[in-house]
């Protein structure tokens, strides 16, 4: 009776409490693995800090407050580390963290810990042993799965459904940088090399189909830290259901002749304005095209833009394709000369300048600055009695240019300081008409109807000395960051990287600057002069082979840069004339999209194509998907185990 009584007691007592303990464990290794989740995803590639944070949320969550010890040192994957926490017990608390790079799958952590239980009751049932409990987890982050750069959510070619929901109808190859996701048939008359998984629910595989080594892109075998991409079939890819971005502008008339558009809903297609050889500047904002959108021959774009951009490397040539003369003539330039005047400029010599174009744009209330990269260098000699004279042909969205000198002996290697700023007159058709290009650019009078503009440069304003502690947009402050390379030799420049203010992107989809002159880097909030293009039901996108887009969206629509709700299942088209980018994500998700050409894309970063078809027909493009970068916020750390 006595033994009975006691092995009741152990099953309650001991019972109760090895059920308490594996539940605490189990926590513990639930929110260890999600801490090492979310810690690398805010700090990209730094393992140690991952790791430790795994240790931390372990040892917090176990209620263990010493510190352990943990071998081998925390470090890049792929690692196995065994922490050891003295907990009064024989064996103490052991930890493992095993931590799995899957490539374009992410990062796998995998905690488990075990932990002795005294029994009480129960050692009388025993042979003298104490039995040791254990939990394990296994935690995900960074799939580009959630994050696709192509999803179809279309069934279409499973389960007896006809057709295809990703289809390509020409030879060649589609490059796709990041994971191709497909609820139905993936179909390719030519071939897709894929960075990245691929995922057709049907299909253990892909006729055409081959995959590479991620992150570099090299042919397999990968050596880490790259990781092969694989096939993988059974997924259905649900809708996100991104909500859409809020249209805060009111009714707009159909575009004209005026170079700057604002945000707003338009309920007639601009197409009959977009024409050939007319160029037109979209300010920041949600634009909503209630009649679709159509492109026949113009050039769109919010990109911020120097008049003259400069060779990458060498400004003191001019580059040869200007961005906003990629389908007219509206790239804008400028000239120095020295004329007569005062006060005169004492330090006689060759000067050299530099211009920014600089505009406002605003976002819920607030307006931020934004100031393109630098122009390519123009020098000037300047003799007894003279001061500079400045003149420029304007080019798109520019209210004002800000003038960067740099005094005699430096010449165009600098350093340049912010002598002063060239306002443009505006509001209105003052700031640029695009009617009348043909002739541009022209530095007097009329020719060019974006217009011109003239200042002169005095001793007063050619005074100071560049220095490098002066905040920007304050006398003698240094400009921006200079452009990038182009992605190709026939492609216009590339904007500034990201990076800590006063460096970076001022002017685009890298930086964000205040009018107060308080810089803040992205990601934040917000991106200035960022535009999101709402296409609602009853309209379509119809852009054709003779004009182009580049077009960037930001943080405040969640990189939403085209986006159609789910009650829209139209027939979309996307085309260009030579040079097209979408940065950001584009959402269609009842719609079918078709690419006919590979400049759709100039193969810019984007933040993916999400849509219920999608064909690819005649020259195939390069897809870099890039949604850490230019994609809608991917989701934190999941648990997978």
């Amino acid at each position: 009776m006595l033994a009975v009584v006691v092995g009741m007691a152990a099953l309650a007592i001991d019972g109760s409490r090895a059920y308490a303990l594996r539940r605490d464990l189990q926590a513990a290794v639930d929110a260890a693995a999600l801490a090492a989740g979310d810690t690398l995803q805010q700090n990209p590639l730094n393992w140690t800090l991952a790791e430790s944070a795994a240790t931390a949320s372990f040892g917090a969550n176990a209620r263990l407050y010493n510190t352990p010890s943990c071998f081998p040192a925390y470090g890049a994957p792929p690692r196995t580390i065994t922490c050891n926490f003295s907990d009064g017990t024989a064996l103490g608390t052991v930890l493992t963290e095993v931590v799995t790079p899957l490539g374009p799958a992410g990062t796998q952590f995998t905690i488990t810990a075990s932990r002795s239980l005294v029994l009480q009751f129960a050692r009388i049932l025993t042979n003298g042993t104490t039995p040791r409990l254990s939990a394990v987890a296994s935690g995900g982050v960074n799939n580009l799965l959630y994050t696709p750069t192509i999803a179809a959510l279309s069934q279409a070619g499973c389960g007896g459904m006809p057709g295809s929901a990703i289809t390509t109808t020409s030879g060649g190859t589609l490059n796709i940088v990041g994971d191709m996701v497909s609820s139905g048939a993936i179909s390719l008359s030519g071939s897709a090399d894929i960075v990245g998984d691929v995922y057709a629910r049907c299909q253990a595989s892909i006729p055409g189909v081959s995959t590479e080594c991620y992150p570099s892109g090299a042919a397999t075998p990968c050596t880490f830290p790259d990781v092969a991409g694989v096939i993988k079939s059974g997924y259905n890819f649900v809708d996100p259901g991104y909500p859409q971005p809020v249209v805060t502008g009111g009714s707009m008339g159909a575009p004209g002749n005026t170079a700057v558009l604002s945000a707003g809903t338009y309920s007639a297609d601009p197409g009959p304005q977009f024409v050939s050889g007319r160029c037109y500047f979209l300010a920041g904002g949600v634009y909503k095209w209630s009649s679709g959108y159509t492109n026949n021959g113009a050039f769109v774009s919010n990109e911020l833009k120097p008049p003259d951009e400069p060779v990458y490397n060498d400004n003191t040539q001019i580059a040869p394709h200007q961005m906003w003369n990629t389908d007219g003539n509206c790239a804008g330039a400028f000239q120095v000369n020295a004329v007569g005047g005062s006060p005169i400029i004492t330090r006689e010599g060759t000067w050299a300048f530099v211009l920014t174009s600089v505009r406002t744009d605003s976002y819920n209330g607030v307006s931020y600055t934004r100031e393109s990269a630098p122009s390519a260098c123009h020098t000037v000699t300047v003799l007894d009695n003279q001061v500079i004279q400045i003149q420029v042909s304007n080019v798109p969205g520019a209210t004002s240019y800000n003038v960067y000198a740099a005094p005699p002996t430096n010449g165009c290697s600098g350093l340049f300081g912010l002598a002063g700023s060239i306002g443009v007159p505006g509001p209105g058709p003052a700031q640029g008409q695009n009617d009348n290009t043909g002739g541009c650019p022209v530095f007097s009078g009329g020719g060019c109807s974006l217009g011109n503009e003239t200042a002169v440069f005095n001793g007063l304003l050619l005074a100071g000395n560049p220095s490098f502690t002066a905040l920007p947009g304050t006398p003698n402050a240094y400009p921006p960051a200079g452009e990038t390379a182009p992605l190709r030799s026939n492609l216009p420049n590339e904007n500034a990287n990201r990076a800590a203010p006063p460096a970076g992107d001022r002017a685009n989809e890298n930086q964000c600057q205040t009018v107060a002159r308080a810089l803040t880097t992205c990601p934040g909030p917000i991106t200035p002069g960022a535009v999101a293009f709402v296409i609602p039901n009853g309209g379509c996108l119809n852009d054709t082979t003779s004009g182009d887009n580049v077009i960037f969206s930001g943080y405040q629509y969640n990189w939403m840069v085209i986006y159609e709700p789910p009650t829209n299942s139209c027939s979309n088209f996307m085309g260009a004339a030579s040079d097209s980018a979408f940065i950001g994500l584009i959402y269609m998700p009842s719609a079918a999209l078709t690419m006919r050409k590979a400049a759709t894309f100039r193969t810019d970063e984007m933040g993916g194509i999400i849509a219920s078809t999608l064909t690819f027909s005649g020259q195939l493009p390069t897809l870099l998907g890039d949604p850490a970068e230019y994609g809608p916020v991917p989701p934190g750390a999941k648990l997978t185990g």
